[in-house]
């Protein structure tokens, strides 16, 4: 039987983990926008100053919806499913392992409890001792500050750039570059 040490540690590394994929949701909803109006410039460019014929235009077309699906799939619904834990996901020992990197005091005893708690299946007394002294001296550390959402912030560069190019086309009157292209 767990004690309340055990079920506040999984709980919290439960935690973890879906704060974890929430924040590659966050990063891939970014990536996703960024490269749809990245491939958006570039093909109503190509497209505007190319005069290109029907065919190619098809052409570029269905590329922009399977780039979209591929982007979407990788970068979002991927995130999403494995953040209501629908698919594979990461272990306990993973999620351990990226927590170590973190927390220095931590080091390996985090991934020495889950290991012991495999081993604790008999019932050992001294094992489950060790757990619990193990657990005691973790458990003011909350793993969720491991991964800081606000770190996403350095990858909005990725989303500015192509929607200040979009803008510079609006702002110098060339906004038909993109909107008559687009249109045909």
């Amino acid at each position: 039987m767990l004690s309340n040490n055990h079920t506040e540690l999984f709980a919290k590394l439960n935690k973890f983990v879906t704060k974890y994929y929430l924040n590659k949701l966050v990063q891939g909803g970014i990536y996703f926008f960024a490269i749809l109006f990245i491939f958006f410039i570039a093909f109503s460019t190509l497209e505007h100053f190319g005069q290109l014929g029907v065919g190619s235009r098809t052409f570029l077309f269905w590329s922009y919806i399977i780039i979209s699906c591929i982007i979407v799939l990788r970068f979002v619904i991927s995130p999403l499913l494995q953040l209501f834990k629908v698919g594979k996901i990461i272990s306990h020992k993973q999620a351990a392992k990226i927590i170590g990197l973190y927390f220095s005091e931590i080091e390996d005893k985090l991934l020495n409890i889950l290991e012991l708690e495999e081993m604790s299946a008999s019932d050992n007394a001294l094992i489950t001792a060790s757990i619990e002294q193990k657990i005691s001296a973790i458990k003011p550390i909350q793993f969720n500050s491991a991964i800081d959402l606000s770190e996403n912030k350095k990858h909005i560069k990725w989303l500015i750039t192509p929607l200040l190019i979009i803008l510079l086309f609006f702002i110098t009157g060339k906004q038909y570059v993109l909107t008559e292209s687009s249109a045909r």
